[in-house]
């Protein structure tokens, strides 16, 4: 099966949804959706599933169960986001309204783009972004693929963009230096201690920059030296947070995001991964398993 199967099959509520909790369950019975709960559900079964994950243990037992599982799993881990019932159905909405046929053409395209780069990829916009990136020979991407594999589990994200990420090691696929003029962001924290540690200052950084006209940041050697808003440096919150555990500020993934008909109703306010793949450019730090991952994300900027 491939992606657009998948997208077909859930908007007419052909495939069912895997949830971890009676309030999800009961929001997906009420969209007229098949529903079954995690505990019930056979991962030795060679089926087609949307998985929506709440609950951190239920999180860990789904990345466990991607090494062994035969189902073909799509799942929005809402919980590295945020839980809000309200948060999870704008997520959903927007992943039932966006379309899919322009999405993965524009992907192809743009992978197509980042082939035909020989070292560097120069990216502006009217508000001043002059961004360089330097690409290795040898990219790590994160998925170029149309098919959905049998067995394999995916994120809705991948899906909606083309990105390159640094999980190897700081600077092993690309790195970035200039300014980057941005939109809004989204956070990820993929462990409760993550999120306890580091959650006010997050929510603190994503109400600051929803209220600030003027955002940016200026990048030196893949790592972020300030960032700004409307005029005053505020490095501060991030330097405050545990990135030292991790690659400190510097940048694991660089993405496209490939969804026009996101920006219809896109909501700055709210943390949902579906805001990621808007049509434009993100740029993120963090891995999310011992510091936050925070997506820089702009629309203005395109490699199309």
């Amino acid at each position: 099966m491939n992606a657009l199967c998948f997208h077909h099959s859930l908007v007419n509520k052909k495939i069912p949804i895997l949830v971890d909790s009676n309030d999800l369950n009961y929001y997906f019975q009420k969209q007229g959706y098949q529903t079954i709960l995690f505990d019930d559900y056979d991962f030795a079964s060679q089926q087609l599933a949307f998985a929506v994950i709440s609950d951190y243990g239920y999180h860990d037992r789904l990345m466990q169960l991607s090494r062994t599982s035969k189902s073909t799993i799509i799942h929005l881990l809402a919980v590295r986001y945020d839980i809000n019932p309200q948060i999870i159905a704008y997520s959903f909405e927007q992943l039932l309204s966006c379309n899919l046929t322009q999405v993965l053409e524009l992907r192809a395209k743009t992978y197509e783009q980042i082939a035909e780069v020989e070292d560097e990829l120069y990216l502006s916009d009217h508000r001043g972004t002059k961004l360089k990136c330097l690409l290795s020979e040898s990219l790590e991407v994160i998925n170029t693929e149309d098919e959905l594999e049998p067995g394999s589990f995916y994120s809705i994200s991948e899906m909606l963009e083309s990105g390159i990420v640094n999980i190897q090691s700081d600077k092993s696929s690309f790195s970035l230096d200039g300014t980057f003029c941005f939109d809004g962001i989204i956070y990820a924290c993929a462990n409760p201690q993550v999120r306890e540690r580091h959650q006010n200052a997050l929510t603190y950084l994503l109400e600051k920059v929803n209220s600030s006209q003027e955002k940016y940041i200026h990048i030196k050697d893949n790592t972020i030296n300030h960032l700004i808003l409307d005029g005053k440096d505020e490095t501060s919150i991030l330097l405050e947070m545990d990135y030292g555990l991790e690659r400190n500020l510097s940048f694991t993934e660089i993405g496209f995001g490939c969804n026009k008909n996101i920006e219809k109703n896109l909501n700055w306010q709210i943390n949902s991964i579906m805001n990621q793949g808007v049509y434009g450019t993100h740029i993120g730090i963090g891995m999310a398993q011992k510091s936050p991952y925070i997506d820089f994300i702009s629309q203005s900027i395109k490699i199309i």
